[in-house]
């Protein structure tokens, strides 16, 4: 979001960043829940989590399947992975649903599948917890069930193409298959996963990924996950839970599933349909112990979560666990301050639509409901040096101002009429928060600029 060049002092001050507007979006039922949250745990954790090397290392260090599984896999360990602590972690940092990977790239199944399609390099083991390590506990029914018991929703990734099984996998390319004639009974395989996922855990959300191939006239080997594949997985998941909400990487661009997804990025505006961010907090998505020390601060991710909340989207911020289920120290400083902020703030964030002017204010970021206006002043010079913000005028009448973590202190306005602006004063308050302060503007109806 590039800043316009102003005018005046006044306008720089009061005006800001000129964007388009969208109308809000038109929520279906069973996406309420989903829309009003705003904010999610992603959760990263497979076999290349010992290795410590990111999700991708599989592909990125040219391993074979046998060695992989030997070296990698066999070692993983995830004993220490803790379903109590990590929803109540979430639910610190006023996260309301969690989405944890059941099958990654690598084909690596975090529960006992019994779709015997998905087996070991051998070919005589099924791939997973359970029966290729020995593993006893159903992680993620340990966390299923924390998020029931702590009133959060739960989902599951899964991952559409499968380094590991038989039908793909040639090192020097992401996703290939061996021939047009194994994908068939391929995606019968993943849709007998997917029942047994969904009849086993009833996740909320089913979060796709991995459907990356470009839309050809015909499949190829190259090109072999299309549309029309994506279109009948999507009914065929509807017809076993219609209440189940997917993303649309279960074939994106396509208009397909109930939200988009913009990985790792903010747009410069809403998105045309319900849409939410994924973000790591340090560039890697699963653990990878050369990036300890590239952790952003909590103040830059909650700038984020504002930012994402003004333009009507969810924030889906990801934590890394170690191979041996372990939670990394600063995922979890990180959320608790997170939680911090959330704790005092978080009215601002539940529930707001975005921005209902056509700029973007220079100091910081609008949301808004139902009687309020909220205005989150990420830049402290306004507090300390300018003392004042500007607003642009309301069609509604103003009840009263103040700030939300303090709604006994009434702040001072006043409404400019020529300049189509109204002036809120900030000295009378004491010292911003650190990360972001928000102001509440308290109108009748809902706030719409004049």
């Amino acid at each position: 979001m590039k800043k316009n060049i102003a005018v005046t002092i006044l306008l720089i001050f009061c005006i800001g960043n000129a964007f388009t507007q969208t109308k809000n979006y038109i929520v279906p039922e069973k996406m309420n829940w989903w829309y009003n949250s705003r904010f999610g745990m992603f959760i990263h954790l497979g076999s290349y989590s010992y290795y410590g090397h990111g999700e991708w290392c599989m592909y990125n260090e040219n391993w074979t399947k046998e060695d992989y599984q030997n070296k990698i896999t066999k070692r993983f360990n995830p004993v220490n992975f803790n379903a109590e602590q990590i929803v109540s972690l979430a639910k610190q940092a006023g996260m309301k649903y969690i989405i944890i990977t059941a099958k990654h790239h690598e084909g690596f199944c975090m529960w006992e599948t019994n779709v015997n399609d998905f087996k070991d390099y051998t070919g005589t083991t099924n791939f997973d917890l359970y029966h290729f390590l020995g593993f006893q506990r159903d992680l993620l029914m340990e966390l299923k069930n924390e998020c029931d018991k702590q009133g959060l929703y739960f989902g599951l990734y899964y991952s559409i193409l499968d380094w590991n099984h038989r039908s793909q996998y040639k090192q020097n390319y992401w996703s290939e298959l061996y021939s047009l004639e194994v994908k068939d009974s391929f995606v019968e395989a993943e849709k007998e996963q997917i029942k047994e996922l969904i009849e086993r855990y009833h996740p909320s959300i089913l979060w796709f990924d991995g459907d990356w191939c470009e839309v050809k006239d015909s499949a190829t080997t190259f090109y072999w996950w299309q549309k029309q594949d994506a279109i009948n997985l999507q009914s065929y998941i509807l017809s076993i839970d219609s209440t189940i909400i997917i993303n649309e990487r279960i074939k994106r661009n396509l208009g397909l599933g109930d939200f988009i997804c913009s990985e790792e990025k903010i747009p410069s505006k809403p998105l045309e349909r319900q849409w939410e961010t994924c973000q790591t907090m340090n560039s890697s998505w699963g653990f990878d112990s050369t990036k300890i020390n590239n952790y952003r601060s909590p103040d830059t991710l909650i700038h984020e979560i504002e930012a994402i909340a003004s333009l009507d989207g969810n924030y889906l911020l990801n934590i890394a666990p170690k191979g041996d289920g372990s939670l990394c120290e600063k995922d979890v400083s990180n959320l608790l301050s997170i939680g911090e902020w959330m704790n005092k703030y978080g009215e601002s964030i539940y529930c707001t639509t975005r921005n209902p002017f056509s700029t973007k204010p220079s100091w910081g970021f609008y949301t808004k409901k139902e009687g309020k206006l909220y205005c989150h002043i990420t830049a402290p010079n306004y507090w300390n040096n300018i003392g004042y913000i500007c607003v642009p005028e309301m069609q509604n009448k103003i009840k009263k101002v103040y700030e939300l973590s303090k709604p006994e202190k009434l702040l001072a306005f006043k409404t400019n009429e020529k300049e189509h602006q109204t002036y809120i004063l900030l000295k009378s308050l004491a010292k911003p928060d650190k990360t972001s302060s928000v102001i509440v503007i308290e109108v009748e109806g809902t706030p719409t600029e004049k």
